[in-house]
């Protein structure tokens, strides 16, 4: 159960992230397609572990800092609404010139300052559960993905005896990280992902074959987050029956099936020693 509650919780904190992106970007509609993903891997990732709980506040933050980027129209439209309902009472209320009992709205800014204080104390308690957990982790308190070292040995091997070549691949990385840096100056968020897996997977090939395993970690982490943001984009596109979203389908099973890949790579026992 924690493996699925942390996985919807890294899938929400993606999207959100990916929302803030847009919404700074100015790509509202795609910033709040990816806020029902948040809410969902909210809904999804409800726990008590103090250090879930804590990813859970850094999501909802994110998400209440892309809901104050988004266009005011939406709340514009619920303050229209709410004087026709002020002007029909009133016009009810001219028969009975009993109005004094609307005077107890002043009831209420006595108990506004309450929910107001209630987020400090949450805010300031938490934090030092977080440094105790992970000081310096890139996504909060949650563990960098990681393989050991005899892990990456086995997936250069692997990667030897299928004839990859370092160099080729090194410059697979660069080229699809200059993609990258280009659609992100056009702000398809999309395609920028999508190049940047294809960067992190080829990055950490090179790493691996070269025994940099800290390198070859860092895109392993970072391909996790990745490989996570395609598929809420997918998800996000399917459940909206968008058409776009049969040519993305095979573009996360692709990087999944890497991914997944790596993984078998690493845990494939070891080759008999040779007598």
């Amino acid at each position: 159960m924690n493996e699925v509650i942390k996985t919807a919780l890294a899938e929400a904190l993606t999207a959100a992230e990916e929302a803030q992106t847009a919404a700074q970007a100015g790509n509202f509609a795609e910033a709040r397609t990816l806020l029902d993903v948040v809410e969902a891997g909210l809904n999804a990732g409800e726990t008590r572990n103090p250090a879930l709980m804590n990813r859970r506040l850094k999501i909802i933050r994110i998400q209440a800092s892309v809901e104050a980027l988004l266009p005011a129209d939406d709340a514009a439209t619920e303050t229209d609404a709410e004087p026709v309902v002020a002007v029909e009472a009133p016009a009810q209320a001219d028969a009975e010139p009993v109005q004094e009992p609307e005077v107890a709205p002043a009831a209420e800014p006595v108990d506004a300052p309450a929910p107001v204080a209630l987020p400090a104390p949450t805010e300031v308690d938490l934090p030092p559960v977080a440094q105790a957990d992970a000081p310096a982790k890139v996504r909060g308190v949650a563990a960098p993905h990681a393989l050991p070292a005899d892990g990456w040995e086995r997936v250069a091997a692997a990667l030897r005896a299928q004839g990859t070549d370092v160099e080729a691949r090194e410059a697979d990385a660069a080229r699809h990280g200059h993609l990258q840096a280009e659609a992100e100056d056009a702000r398809d968020t999309w395609r920028a992902r999508v190049e940047e897996r294809f960067a992190l997977q080829a990055r950490l090939e090179v790493c691996a074959m070269r025994g940099d395993h800290d390198g070859a970690n860092a895109a392993w982490d970072r391909l996790f987050d990745v490989v996570t943001a395609i598929r809420s984009r997918e998800g996000a596109a399917r459940r909206r029956g968008l058409p776009e979203a049969a040519a993305m389908r095979p573009v996360f099973e692709a990087a999944n099936e890497d991914s997944k890949q790596v993984r078998q790579w690493a845990r494939a026992p070891k080759a008999p020693a040779v007598a």
